[in-house]
Formats: structure tokens, C-alpha cells, sequence
């Protein structure tokens, strides 16, 4: 049998180029983050276990099947109206869900299709920030759209996929790698486009801009890269905005609108004070404390990373490289405590409800995402970092599970109301004339729903009453039962007199007096505090 070959000595050229590269300073080795080549390949396994984990948090709601506030006036009249809230394209892409107008419940079409574009964006935002594996990726996403608050958003049945296109489309815009010629104008207008079918999705773009800024960092990528990626997104912002105002002034009709649409600049300090305690009030558990926890993680680790990067670099920095080193250490931090409210602060008089907190559940994605860059850096195993998302991750299946049921509870105990009001109107017209109806107090909820509530007081203000005074969806709610006479206001002084007198008819939940051909409904107190909004 022949000899193996002899190879002759090859000297070791190439171990001694790899420690050549490896002692020098950061910023003369090759980016890891440049933008980071994106794979033709679609990541099929991060798609499935994001489908997963956001289908465990939308399946209670699709579950519960309540049509939600503005849900019943669309689905009763078929009207769009989102157009006069600046959100013209919400218009355009649920008349062209719908095949045309007036609009149906179409239900489960926009929700499954809300799952694959979440699913789709988690499994984009994996390869953009090169997470390994299937399930990094999905659990930084599932905050997204598993944030408690975001549950409100869901739970519209004709508005959750312009929102949820709203968030994709800007987490996208805030994604998308500097290509081409066609970048600037190509983020610029997947911004307005996301501005267009829903303002607060905004907030979504900000943060996983600075996100991305600081993986930038903890990847040590070369300072010019990181600030023309800056230059990129902010150019982009400032087009989109100067858009968007042309749209706002030709479509914002109506007081509701006008109202909360007012700008006052001196009220950003107050409305920063308010948005931060609605969030402290609302998840004053240890579940709560959990999400906390996973959002304030990015501003520690923001920090230590613009300080690494601004030692590692600073030696080789020109001097307005290191002006933007200097100045990255305290603002990055900063910025990602303001940036989840974004441009509400600067409104006069800005919504405060689940719906429009996208930015609470951006800053957790975003902490996740920071969190899972970081770990390599620090030489701890991924692993390490999918156990300590899964906590939260699973706290948020938790309350959307919860949130679900009681949806659902809600539902049936404010249908079984609404019959036997709709029936006690029918039975008092064959004894009186009614020219309307009125409501004193709120149906408040079922005993089931208050217990959950006890445990997790944020479903406070996820679960609306529906029958409540001076509500106008309270008369939607009613009409699904049959007809009822118009909604009328009774004075103070009518109430006191009624409270000991006896009753037209009275049931477990409330009593009836006629008055003057109107038929009042009061309630019984249940002794709920109000929601914190």
C-alpha cells in the first residue's frame, strides 16, 4: 500500500494574520454591523416560533369574539371614519380588505392577517440583528404586540390591522438597511405610510432606530457607519413629518380630533410625568414588575455600551466623532425614557389609553434586542438570554390569556343586560309614551372579571363598560338587541328624587323609573374604582 503524501511545512501565515487582526483597536477592525448582509433566504424557523408565540397571545381575543367600542358602529353601519382622524390610509386598506363599502365583520381575515405580519416582521428583525436561532428572535418581537397594551389594540376588530400594518411598516422603515440611492425616500415613505394609518406607531420607529444605534455600539461598528445610519433615519423623519402635516390639515375633521391634535411644546415635561405614571399605576403587580424590569434593562445596558464604544474608539476619533461619542453617553440613555411617547408629549391634550402605549412595548422589544446583542459581547452563551426572556414572555401569555376570558365575560353579562333593557323598553311602551331613555352610573362588570381584576389591575383599563352614562356606544350596545328611543340626560336633582322612590321595574343589576316619557335606567353601585386613565 502506497505511503500517504507528505505536505511540506506551510508556515503559519494565517494564525499570525488572525492575531494581528485580533490586537487591533476596535475601530480599525472590520464592522460586524455595516449594515449586516441580509440573506436571501426567508428564516422560516423564526416565522413558526413567532406565529406560535403571537398566536398564544391572540387567541383569547379572537376567542372572545366582543365587538369593541367603535367595533359596534362599523359593524352596525358599515362606515370607515378613520380619514378624520389623520389616518386617511386606514380608510383606503380596510375598503379594500372589505371589497368595498359599507363595511362587515369579516372576522377572523384582519386578525390572522395582523399574526402573519407580526410573525413576519419578528423573523425580519432576527436577521437584521443576526440573532441565532429560532426563538431569540421571536421572544425580543413578542413584546410588539404582547405588550398588555397592545391588547386593546387587538381587540378592535376593524382596527387592528391598520394598526398593526402601522407598527410593521415602521418597524420596517426604522430597519431598513442604507441600499441604493433610493433608501432616504424608500424609509421616508414607509414612515408616512405608517403615520397615515396610525400616529402612535411612531414611537415604535424611534426606539428601534436607537436600538439599533446601540447594537451598532455594542458590535463595534465603525463610528462613520453608525452616524450616516443616523443621518439615513433622521432625514427620512423629517420628511415623513413635514408630509404628514399636509395631510393632517386636509383631513383632521371633528371636535374629538381637533381636541386631541392641539400642539403645546410647554407641556412635554408634564405629559412625560403623566404617560410614565399611567405605566406605574397599571402594572403595580409582580407581573407588572417583571415587564418593567425588561424595559428599564436597555437604559443600564445603553449606557454601558456608549461608554465601552466611546473608550474602545475614542483613541482613533476625529474630533466631531468624538463630540458624537461624548454626547451619545448620556442622550442615548435619555432618549429611550422619552422616546415611547414621542411625539404625543408635545399635544396639548393627548389620549391616555392602552392603545396609544406602542412605544411601552417597543422600548421592552428593544431592551430585548439590546439585551440579546450584549450577551455575546459579555462571552455568555444566547442560551442565556432566551431564559431570561421567556419570564416575561410568559407573563405577557398570562395576561392576554386572563384579558381574553374576561373579554369574554364582559361580553356575555353586558349582552344579557342589554336584552333585558331592550325588553324592558318594549314592555314599558305598551303602559307609557317614551320619548327616550337614559343611563345613571355604568353596568360596571360580572363578579368573575372584578376578582380578575383585583389580581391584574390593568384590566381596569382594557375592558370598557359599554353601558355606562353619558357614553354614546352605550346606545350602539343597546341597538344590537333591538330599537330604543333616543339617549336623553336627566339633572341631578331628577336622580336624587328617584333614589327613594320605587321603581317601574327593578332587576339585580339596576331599576327603572319613568319620568316625563323617559325611561331611566340606574344602576346599582358596585363600588369599582374608576380606570386610571
Amino acid at each position: 500500500m502506497a505511503d500517504a503524501p507528505q505536505f511540506p511545512h506551510v508556515p503559519n501565515h494565517v494564525s499570525t494574520v488572525h492575531r494581528a487582526v485580533d490586537i487591533l483597536p476596535a475601530a480599525a477592525r472590520p464592522s460586524t454591523l455595516s449594515p449586516p448582509p441580509m440573506s436571501r433566504s426567508f428564516p422560516r424557523n423564526a416565522f413558526s416560533a413567532a406565529l406560535i408565540l403571537f398566536g398564544l397571545i391572540l387567541w383569547p381575543i379572537l376567542h372572545a369574539d366582543r365587538l369593541y367600542i367603535d367595533d359596534m358602529g362599523r359593524a352596525s353601519a358599515g362606515y370607515l371614519g378613520w380619514g378624520s382622524d389623520g389616518r386617511p390610509l386606514a380608510n383606503v386598506l380596510m375598503e379594500v380588505v372589505n371589497a368595498g363599502t359599507p363595511l362587515t365583520d369579516i372576522t377572523p381575515v384582519p386578525q390572522l392577517a395582523a399574526l402573519l405580519m407580526l410573525a413576519g416582521l419578528a423573523a425580519l428583525i432576527g436577521r437584521r440583528f443576526q440573532l441565532p436561532g429560532s426563538w431569540l428572535p421571536a421572544l425580543c418581537v413578542l413584546p410588539l404586540a404582547g405588550s398588555p397594551y397592545y391588547l386593546e389594540n387587538l381587540s378592535y376588530k376593524f382596527d387592528v390591522l391598520t394598526m398593526t400594518a402601522a407598527l410593521v411598516l415602521a418597524a420596517i422603515a426604522a430597519l431598513d438597511p442604507m441600499r441604493g440611492r433610493l433608501q432616504l425616500p424608500r424609509k421616508m415613505l414607509l414612515l408616512l405610510m405608517a403615520l397615515c394609518l396610525y400616529q402612535p406607531a411612531a414611537n415604535v420607529y424611534v426606539l428601534l432606530v436607537i436600538a439599533q444605534i446601540v447594537a451598532g455600539q455594542w458590535r463595534d461598528t465603525a463610528p462613520g457607519i453608525l452616524l450616516r445610519q443616523l443621518g439615513s433615519q433622521i432625514g427620512a423623519t423629517l420628511l415623513a413629518c413635514l408630509l404628514y402635516a399636509v395631510v393632517l390639515k386636509q383631513t383632521v375633521r371633528g371636535g374629538y380630533s381637533n381636541a386631541h391634535s392641539s400642539i403645546d411644546p410647554t407641556a412635554v415635561a408634564a405629559n412625560l410625568a403623566h404617560f410614565w405614571h399611567y405605566v406605574l399605576m397599571t402594572m403595580t403587580t409582580l407581573r407588572g414588575w417583571v415587564l418593567l424590569v425588561l424595559a428599564g434593562v436597555a437604559v443600564p445596558l445603553a449606557l454601558i455600551g456608549a461608554l465601552r464604544y466611546a473608550i474602545r474608539t475614542w483613541p482613533h476619533a476625529g474630533v466631531g466623532t468624538r463630540i458624537a461619542l461624548g454626547l451619545a453617553v448620556p442622550l442615548l440613555p435619555l432618549a429611550l425614557l422619552v422616546a415611547p411617547w414621542g411625539p404625543m408629549l408635545v399635544l396639548a391634550d393627548p389620549v391616555f389609553a392602552p392603545r396609544v402605549m406602542m412605544g411601552f412595548g417597543a422600548l421592552m422589544a428593544a431592551s430585548a434586542l439590546i439585551l440579546a446583542t450584549a450577551v455575546p459581547r459579555l462571552r455568555v452563551d444566547h442560551r442565556y438570554a432566551i431564559g431570561l426572556l421567556v419570564v416575561p414572555a410568559a407573563v405577557m401569555v398570562l395576561i392576554a390569556s386572563v384579558y381574553g376570558n374576561s373579554l369574554e365575560q364582559q361580553k356575555a353579562y353586558e349582552d344579557n343586560l342589554s336584552g333585558n333593557m331592550v325588553d324592558d323598553v318594549a314592555a314599558l311602551r305598551l303602559q307609557n309614551q317614551l320619548d327616550g331613555i337614559a343611563l345613571v352610573g355604568e353596568a360596571g362588570h360580572p363578579p368573575i372579571v372584578r376578582h380578575n381584576m383585583r389580581k391584574h389591575p390593568i384590566l381596569a383599563e382594557l375592558l370598557p363598560v359599554h353601558l355606562t352614562q353619558g357614553w354614546g356606544w352605550a346606545t350602539e350596545q343597546l341597538r344590537m338587541f333591538g330599537p330604543v328611543p333616543p339617549m336623553r340626560t336627566i339633572p341631578a336633582e331628577t336622580i336624587e328624587q328617584l333614589a327613594n322612590q320605587k321603581p317601574d321595574i327593578a332587576r339585580a343589576a339596576y331599576r327603572v323609573y319613568v319620568r316625563d316619557h323617559v325611561a331611566i335606567f340606574m344602576f346599582k353601585r358596585n363600588g369599582e374604582p374608576p380606570p386610571i386613565r
